[in-house]
C-alpha cells in the first residue's frame, strides 16, 4: 500500500511538472492500448516530431502542434476547439522565443481546424460486439503547422505550447555533433530481408549447408561479414512495428507510427499533410549530389520497405501517389529522390485505371526524366546504358523464388503482364533479387561514378510468406538474399569497389519463427490420430537432420520435398492445420466463415484439414500470423561497419549509416 500511494505522488507531480509553462520533464509512454494519438503523453496537447526526436544538423523536417478538445463522457457536449496558443522554441536552455521569430517566418501558418473520434478503450473498440452502449470520444482539433525548417547548430532546443495560465506540454530535442567517419564509405548497399528472424538465418542455414558430424563446411554468405549487432524495432506508439515505420527509422532517424512513410502522424485524415522529416536519399541529393541511388525490391515498388526510401506520407497504401512520388515528389518540400535506379513490381500504378489520374507514368518517366523502362529478365539483362533505369516486372508483388523456378505453372494465367496488356508474366521472365541487384549497381557505378552510389535491396517475400506460415517459400527467398549478398561481394571485389563500400543486411522488424526439431512427413501423412501425428515431431536426440541438401552448389537444396524437414512454426496466427508438407501452391491456412478465420481444410500444408489442428491466438478476424517484437541481427562489413556492432534502436541506423558515409556535416549550401 505504501509503495503504490508513493508511485501515485510521483505520478501526480510528474504530471503536474509536465505541465507547467516553460517546463521540460521527459514523461514515459503511458501504459495502454488505445492511445489518443500516438507520442502524445499530454491530456491535450501533441508535438510533432515528438519529445526526444533527434536531428543532425541542417537536416529538414515540419514542425506540426495539435491541441485537442475532448469531452470523455460521451452523453456531454465537445468543447469547442482551442483558438488561442503559443508555440515557442529555446536553444540550450536560453531565452524562450516565439517559434516564427526563431525560424525567422513572416508569414506565420494559419490556425487549421479538423475532428477525428477516439476509439478510448477495447470496450469501445469491440462495444456491438460485447452489446455495450459505448461510443468513440469525439475530439476537436486545433493545428499549426511549419513547414521545411531545420537546426543549423548543435545543441538541445525545447519546444512548448502554452495553451492556458497553467497549461502547458514541452519537448526536448538533440541536434547532434556531427561525427567524421574513420574511412568514409564511398558506397553504401543496405540489404534488407523484410520479416527475418535469427531463427529464419539457422533455418536457412540447415536448408542449404553441408555438414559433417554436426559441424558445417561453411556459414552463409553474410555470416563472413566483420561485425554483428542487434536492432530494437518497435514503434513509436507501440511494442511491434509494421514494415512502414521501421523501414521509415531506417530512412529518416525517426521512429514513426504503423503505415507512416517519411512523416510523423497527426490526427487529420490527410494522409500527404503530415509533418515530414528528411530521408537518407534527400539528404544524399543535397550533400553529395553526384552519387547515385537505388532501390531494389521483390515486392510492389509502391510496397513499404522500397517506398520509406523515397516517399511521404501517412498511409503506405496511397500506391498511386507513391508512383507520382517518384519523381514529383511531394508540395513545400525538397526534391523528389528520383532514384538512378528503380526495379519491382506494382506495374498496375504505372499507367491506367489504378494510375493517379490515368497517367502513363511509363511513358512520362521514359520521356520527361530520362528513365529507361524494361519490364522483364531478359530486357533487363541485356541493358547496359548509363541512363536511369526503371524496371517493372508485372502487377503486385514479384513471384516467389520457388513459383519462379519450381513451381512455375502457378505464374500461368497470372494475367500480370506490366504492359497491362491482359497477357502473363510467367515466373521465370522474371528477374530474381540476385539479377537486379547486380544490375543495379551495374548502372549506379556508371552514373556515381567518384561519388558513389547508396542502393536499398529488399528480399519482401520473407516477410509475406511468413505471414501465411508458407515456410518453404519463406527459406527459398532468404537464400535468395544470401545468393544476392554472395554475388554482390564478387562483383564489388571484381570491379574494384569492395574495399570503399560499406554492406548492411539486417531485417526491418521480425517474425516469431524458429525450429524446434524436424517432422517426418512419411509418418505422418500415413497416421490421422492426433498422438501418432505427434509422434512424427522428433525433439533433442531425435531431430536428427533434414534431407535437404545442395550437391550442385548453387545456393538452395536440390530437393525441397525430403522426407524429413524442418519442425518450425510461429508463436502466433490463426486457427489452421499443420503437417509440414511442401505446397506445390501458395498457403492458404486459414479461410473465413461469417467473419471468423478457421482453419481451411483445402490448405495441402496442412494435410488439408487432417493435420494437427493449430488453435489461434489472434483476435478471431487475423487471417495471418503478426509481426514480434524480438531484436533483428545487422550484419555489417566495410568501412564504417563498426559502428553497427552493438545493440542499437532503428533510428539510430540513420545516424550510424550518415556517420560511415560522411553525411552528417552541413556543406557551404546548407
Amino acid at each position: 500500500m505504501k509503495s503504490a500511494l508513493i508511485l501515485s505522488l510521483a505520478t501526480i507531480c510528474a504530471t503536474a511538472l509536465a505541465g507547467r509553462p516553460g517546463f521540460y520533464e521527459r514523461v514515459p509512454d503511458r501504459e495502454g492500448q488505445y492511445p489518443r494519438l500516438g507520442a502524445c503523453p499530454d491530456d491535450h496537447a501533441c508535438i510533432f516530431p515528438p519529445d526526444v526526436s533527434q536531428f543532425l544538423p541542417g537536416s529538414f523536417f515540419d514542425l506540426r502542434v495539435e491541441l485537442h478538445a475532448y469531452e470523455k463522457d460521451t452523453s456531454k457536449p465537445v468543447p469547442e476547439p482551442y483558438s488561442s496558443f503559443k508555440t515557442a522554441i529555446r536553444k540550450d536552455g536560453g531565452r524562450w522565443m516565439d517559434a516564427n521569430k526563431f525560424f525567422d517566418i513572416d508569414e506565420p501558418p494559419e490556425l487549421q481546424y479538423w475532428n477525428f473520434t477516439w476509439t478510448d478503450s477495447i470496450e469501445t473498440r469491440y462495444a456491438k460486439a460485447l452489446g455495450l452502449d459505448k461510443k468513440p470520444v469525439d475530439v476537436n482539433v486545433s493545428s499549426r503547422v511549419w513547414r521545411k525548417l531545420k537546426f543549423d547548430e548543435p545543441g538541445t532546443y525545447d519546444v512548448s505550447v502554452q495553451y492556458g495560465p497553467k497549461d502547458a506540454y514541452t519537448v526536448r530535442y538533440t541536434v547532434i555533433e556531427p561525427k567524421k567517419p574513420k574511412k568514409k564509405a564511398k558506397n553504401a548497399i543496405l540489404f534488407i530481408a523484410d520479416g527475418c528472424n535469427t531463427g529464419m538465418i539457422t533455418a536457412a542455414r540447415a536448408l542449404a549447408r553441408k555438414h559433417t558430424s554436426g559441424k558445417f563446411e561453411n556459414f552463409l554468405a553474410f555470416e563472413d561479414f566483420d561485425n554483428l549487432g542487434h536492432v530494437i524495432t518497435h514503434s513509436i506508439d507501440g511494442l511491434v512495428t509494421d514494415s512502414a515505420n521501421s523501414a521509415s527509422s531506417y530512412a529518416t532517424g525517426h521512429k514513426g507510427s504503423v503505415s507512416a512513410l517519411g512523416v510523423h502522424a497527426d490526427s487529420s485524415e490527410d494522409p500527404f499533410d503530415d509533418p515530414k522529416v528528411e530521408l537518407i536519399t534527400e539528404l544524399i541529393r543535397r550533400r553529395q549530389p553526384g552519387k547515385a541511388v537505388g532501390v531494389v525490391s521483390t515486392a510492389a515498388g509502391q510496397d513499404a520497405t522500397p517506398a520509406a526510401f523515397y516517399v511521404h506520407t501517412r498511409e503506405r497504401g496511397e500506391s498511386a501517389q507513391i508512383v507520382d512520388q517518384i519523381v514529383h515528389g511531394v508540395p513545400d518540400w525538397l526534391d523528389a529522390v528520383a532514384p538512378d535506379v528503380w526495379l519491382a513490381g506494382g506495374a498496375e500504378y504505372f499507367k491506367g485505371k489504378e494510375a493517379l489520374n490515368g497517367t502513363d507514368y511509363y511513358s512520362l518517366l521514359e520521356e520527361e526524366h530520362g528513365y529507361q523502362v524494361v519490364m522483364n529478365k531478359k530486357q533487363l539483362n541485356s541493358y547496359h546504358g548509363n541512363e536511369k533505369l526503371l524496371g517493372v516486372f508485372r502487377t503486385g508483388n514479384m513471384d516467389v523464388w520457388l513459383d519462379r523456378n519450381i513451381f512455375t505453372n502457378n505464374t500461368v494465367g497470372n494475367e500480370a503482364a506490366p504492359d497491362l496488356s491482359g497477357n502473363d508474366a510467367p515466373g521465370p521472365d522474371q528477374p530474381g533479387l540476385d539479377d537486379m541487384t547486380i544490375k543495379a549497381l551495374e548502372v549506379l557505378k556508371k552514373r556515381g561514378g567518384d561519388d558513389g552510389f547508396f542502393l536499398m535491396s529488399e528480399a519482401a517475400s520473407v516477410d509475406k510468406q511468413l505471414h501465411p506460415l508458407d515456410f518453404p517459400r519463406a527459406w527459398a527467398d532468404l537464400l535468395e538474399m544470401d545468393q544476392t549478398i554472395k554475388k554482390t561481394v564478387e562483383w564489388l571485389k571484381q570491379n574494384g569497389e569492395y574495399e570503399d563500400t560499406l554492406i548492411l543486411f539486417t531485417a526491418d522488424h521480425a517474425h516469431a519463427f524458429d525450429v524446434y526439431g524436424s517432422v517426418d512427413q512419411k509418418f505422418m501423412a500415413k497416421h490421422s490420430s492426433n498422438k501418432e501425428m505427434r509422434a512424427a515431431i522428433g525433439t533433442y536426440e531425435y531431430s536428427g537432420w533434414p534431407g535437404y541438401i545442395d550437391m550442385d552448389g548453387d545456393g538452395y537444396p536440390d530437393n525441397w520435398n525430403p522426407d524429413i524437414t524442418l519442425a518450425a512454426g510461429s508463436n502466433n496466427g490463426p486457427d489452421h492445420y499443420e503437417a509440414w508438407m511442401l505446397s506445390d501452391e501458395p498457403r492458404v491456412p486459414a479461410t473465413e466463415i461469417d467473419g471468423l478465420y478457421v482453419g481451411n481444410k483445402d490448405d495441402r500444408a496442412g494435410k488439408y484439414g487432417k493435420g494437427l489442428h493449430w488453435n489461434g491466438n489472434l483476435p478471431v478476424g487475423e487471417p495471418l500470423d503478426v509481426h514480434s517484437m524480438a531484436d533483428v541481427f545487422i550484419y555489417s562489413n566495410g568501412p564504417g561497419s563498426e559502428l553497427f556492432r552493438k545493440t542499437m534502436e532503428n533510428w539510430d541506423v540513420f545516424f550510424r549509416l550518415t556517420e560511415a558515409m560522411d553525411l552528417q556535416r552541413p556543406t557551404e549550401e546548407d
